[in-house]
């Protein structure tokens, strides 16, 4: 089996191919998509164009994303069962990726998934904050950007210093010596709260080997 056939992730050629992405085509597609329900937001006038309310919002959107993170990892992308669905569920969402932890084709979550994934987010926003949903879910939605583009970043470069480097390193821990823990990826922040912080000891072997 070639490299090449070993890091697909279906052996369907179409699930294949929609199962691809790149960062240049994410950046546009999330922009494109926050951007809109921020100007839906805006032609609503909610709030009565009060921008400190539509800033908190926002803002309070991206800060949530950060749990959101955090939980969806621990819970979600980790969770296996001997069910043949789970399984496929898992591989496609995580599995993949720590098996094949530099493809760089697979690292972002695709154009078709992400949207239904954000609706059914904007869905469940709506029910629980209303029209504010049209200022917070841009914010998550850019957090969840800001999270994919560290997590592309760590997983191709070696950081060498700052807030990068220690990204790196906790991501590092998390793949190669505790998968267990150290699930933030742009944040270690809840780590540090629910106690999955790994021993403060240096990776065994780099994340881009």
């Amino acid at each position: 089996m070639s490299a090449q056939d070993q890091t697909k992730m279906f052996k369907n050629p179409i699930l294949e191919l929609i199962s691809k992405s790149n960062p240049p085509m994410m950046i546009c597609f999330h922009l494109i998509l926050a951007g809109s329900f921020f100007y839906i937001g805006i032609r609503k006038n909610i709030f009565k164009s009060e921008p400190l309310f539509i800033l908190g919002f926002f803002a309070f959107g991206l800060l949530t994303w950060t749990l959101t993170e955090y939980l969806m990892h621990r819970y979600v992308f980790h969770f296996t069962k001997e069910n043949k669905l789970i399984q496929a569920f898992h591989n496609a969402m995580h599995g993949h990726h720590h098996e094949h932890p530099t493809d760089k084709k697979h690292m972002f979550m695709p154009p078709l998934p992400a949207f239904i994934f954000v609706m059914i987010f904007f869905g469940l926003f709506y029910i629980l904050i209303g029209q504010s949903a049209f200022y917070f879910l841009p914010g998550f939605e850019i957090g969840y950007l800001i999270y994919s583009l560290i997590h592309f970043y760590v997983h191709n470069h070696v950081a060498s210093k700052g807030i990068m480097k220690n990204l790196w390193m906790h991501h590092a821990k998390h793949h190669y010596q505790t998968p267990e823990k150290a699930f933030g990826v742009s944040s270690t922040f809840w780590d540090w709260v629910f106690s999955t912080m790994p021993r403060d000891k240096k990776s065994t072997r780099e994340i881009t080997s």
